[in-house]
């Protein structure tokens, strides 16, 4: 069954975000990929209720598995870190089996 990750946050430092994205962009697309997943969107994110962050993303995978097994890979782990660094109200959300 598909399983799709929400990944928001608010950027907080613009420069070290840079070093991510687009920085990382093509590595961070590869590690995705490696793991059957598909970038579907990502960019600044609106709120219909609520408040949002300033950043949305959301990445399809084959399963819940596979989305797992992205946020625990060893080449994204280095990437991930950048993002962590430089963003803020981070929020990681698994829908799907």
């Amino acid at each position: 069954m598909t399983a799709y990750l929400i990944i928001s946050y608010d950027v907080s430092d613009a420069e070290r975000f840079a070093d991510y994205n687009p920085g990382k962009g093509p590595e961070i697309r590869a590690t995705v990929e490696k793991h059957g997943g598909k970038v579907l969107v990502a960019g600044p994110a609106k709120a219909t209720v609520g408040e949002a962050p300033s950043v949305g993303v959301l990445l399809s995978f084959p399963d819940a598995d596979a989305a797992k097994a992205w946020q625990d890979d060893e080449e994204y782990a280095p990437l991930k870190a950048i993002r962590y660094e430089a963003t803020t109200n981070i929020s990681e959300v698994l829908l799907g089996r």
